[in-house]
């Protein structure tokens, strides 16, 4: 099994029920809090959301150690820089789910009927807000593509000769990413200005092209709401740039 990949899934899975609802990761990051600290913070905030009673302060606090320890145990895992395969990484997301699914199980034993109702829902209002790249990484290039596809479909009611054109347009697209990525892996040293300047230039030529391949593909209609939604997404990076926070 890979270790390094296994460490990082699970890291993530154990640690993120007990997060603080609303925290913004970064946050720990820049305090540089022990994972005695953050367990402290997030008992705290849950408290307060879901008017815990000592009791059951001393309930989360203890399950909030078990898995801190536990992370931590996977963080220290030797790396491996042996990428997994997709059944491997099916299997760590299944695992994922599991220790979820248990967590899950215990807060239940240790919430009241009313407070575990708002825990679920605060959870699920978290996961909304998490960190989308995360997960997007677990996904394979063709997975991403094939949601991408499903989404302009709908979008732009794509008709199935449509749909074979676009879907082999994603793919064409997703082969160069990936090979710009192993690329500049490879070489193992940051990129020059004078390189970034070129992928800069790279990229915006293959986004022309790609627009002038998909005019080809759509009917008028379909081409001017493409373009909408493109520079709809492309604001909502603008603005994300601006304050990471949003």
């Amino acid at each position: 099994m890979k270790k390094l990949f296994i460490a990082t899934l699970l890291f993530i899975g154990i640690v993120s029920f007990a997060q603080d609802i609303n925290q913004k990761p970064a946050r720990d990051q820049k305090e540089k809090l022990t994972p005695e600290q953050r367990n402290e913070k997030h008992l705290k905030k849950l408290t307060s959301e879901l008017s815990l009673d000592k009791k059951q302060q001393e309930q989360v606090k203890q399950l909030l150690a078990e898995r801190s320890a536990k992370a931590e145990k996977f963080k220290n895992v030797e790396k491996d820089k042996t990428k997994p395969t997709d059944a491997e990484k099916a299997a760590f997301r299944k695992q994922m789910e599991s220790e979820k699914a248990a967590n899950d199980a215990k807060m239940k034993t240790i919430l009241s009927a009313d407070q575990y109702t708002k825990w679920t829902t605060l959870k699920k209002e978290h996961e909304g807000k998490g960190d989308h790249r995360g997960k997007r990484d677990m996904k394979s290039s063709q997975e991403r593509d094939q949601e991408h596809l499903q989404k302009l479909t709908t979008e732009l009611s794509l008709n199935a000769d449509q749909q074979k054109k676009v879907s082999e347009l994603l793919s064409d697209r997703s082969t160069k990413m990936e090979m710009l990525k192993k690329s500049r892996k490879d070489t193992g040293v940051p990129p020059t200005d004078a390189e970034k300047k070129a992928m800069k230039k790279q990229m915006e030529e293959d986004h022309k092209a790609t627009d002038t391949k998909m005019k080809a593909i759509l009917n008028a209609d379909q081409y001017t709401k493409w373009t909408a939604i493109q520079k709809e997404h492309k604001d909502k990076m603008k603005d994300h740039k601006k304050d990471p926070k949003q």
